[in-house]
């Protein structure tokens, strides 16, 4: 009979993942809410530069997940996150010591070069008994909101008290945190001998077969959900900011807005995991949370020059979107965990293709903003969105197995 209840050494690796996470993303988080403004006061700052500064990151995550994911599937997956994390403090000390939008693009074209969220999915898998991998990996989706959370309230603290510039200083910081984290409390794989382990590490390169095993429907599904769950996000931070403002609301003000409706979709998402009775939601959720988002595009489509309903609209979005970031990595790592040895011996390279597609995701977001701000006004895009979020419907109902 299989113990359901996660041992000293599980608790203590996800609660380790769970603060590297936490502390990587803050940084990364914290720029988003203010970075429309405050941005434009760098030398040789415009709309577009701003955009491509938000998705640079996610750009040099995209291009170096499945390289990350390769090596850790052949070498110590321990080793590359602690090189990726060395990366990530690089790139923000430079970003720190920048007055120009291309120093701040540079920066974090390097921070997002040190692409590790899949090889740490991969490795907490490695650690983690096989029947509480949806409880970690579900912890580290909620380490993800809560990172978003406290980033609204820690950017405009920052902003405050000292100056743009503190923001990458706290990142430098916190990259050394984990850094003594991954070295000093996370365990190495302690299922050297298993056969999982020895299958992962004859495997050599990518062939035909093997790209298509990794592009099924199954998987693909996952990557197209995380995709466009990310671009939606950061359109939103390129475009409601400014939409409440002009509804009235001042800039200071605006983090009580993102505080409130964060922590409102936090306690329905506490809800769903730990008391709701009925779990048959958890076939559809990806279903229903397309929905709400496309409600909520409806709303911003609509009304976005009132602002209780932009609000509205914004509550709504965000509990899909912590729902989604929650459930999306527990039910890919279900997905795998039931397959075939196949799906295991690749299990870096498909979680880093889950990573790939949520940076992908963040990055054409950005640039695709700024350059519609150029063309477009607000309302038409809005329709955009709506068009976006009725597409993400329609190759999900195709790809749903």
């Amino acid at each position: 009979m299989k113990n359901y209840k996660m041992n000293f050494f599980e608790l203590q690796v996800t609660l380790s993942f769970c603060v590297i996470f936490l502390l990587r993303m803050l940084g990364v988080f914290s720029i988003l809410p203010i970075l429309s403004k405050y941005g434009l006061y760098l030398n040789g700052s415009n709309k577009f530069l701003i955009g491509l500064s938000v998705s640079i990151y996610a750009f040099t995550q995209m291009i170096f997940q499945i390289p990350f994911g390769f090596l850790s599937d052949k070498f110590n997956r321990k080793k590359i996150i602690i090189f990726g994390l060395s990366v990530f403090f690089v790139g923000s000390i430079i970003a720190a010591n920048t007055n120009s939008i291309w120093g701040l693009i540079v920066g974090r074209a390097i921070q997002g070069s040190g692409a590790i969220s899949g090889v740490s999915m991969a490795f907490l898998s490695d650690l983690i008994r096989e029947e509480n991998r949806i409880k970690s990996i579900s912890a580290i989706g909620a380490s993800f909101a809560v990172s978003f959370l406290i980033s609204i309230l820690f950017g405009s603290l920052i902003i405050k008290k000292f100056n743009f510039s503190f923001i990458f200083w706290f990142s430098s910081i916190f990259s050394i945190i984990c850094i003594l984290i991954v070295l000093f409390i996370i365990p190495s794989n302690k299922n050297k001998n298993s056969q999982e382990y020895k299958s992962r590490k004859k495997i050599q390169l990518f062939y035909f077969k093997d790209i298509k095993y990794l592009f099924n429907k199954s998987f693909f599904r996952f990557y197209l959900s995380i995709f466009f769950l990310h671009f939606l996000l950061t359109m939103h931070f390129l475009t409601i900011p400014h939409q409440l403002e002009m509804s009235g609301l001042l800039l200071n003000y605006h983090w009580i807005v993102y505080l409130t409706t964060i922590v409102i979709s936090f306690f329905i998402l506490y809800f769903l995991i730990f008391y709701s009775k009925c779990y048959a939601y958890l076939k559809n959720i990806v279903e229903i949370c397309v929905f709400l988002i496309f409600l909520s595009s409806l709303f911003f489509l609509f009304l976005y020059n009132h602002l209780i309903y932009l609000i509205l609209s914004l509550q709504i979005f965000f509990i899909a979107f912590n729902v989604l970031e929650v459930f999306l990595p527990s039910l890919l790592s279900k997905k795998i965990s039931v397959s075939n040895n196949q799906a295991n011996a690749y299990k870096g390279r498909i979680m880093s293709i889950y990573s790939t597609s949520q940076y992908l995701g963040i990055s054409l977001g950005g640039i695709l903003s700024g350059w519609l701000y150029i063309f477009l006004n607000i309302s038409q895009i809005f329709l955009c969105e709506v068009l976006l979020v009725f597409l993400w419907f329609i190759l999900n109902c195709f790809c749903r197995k």
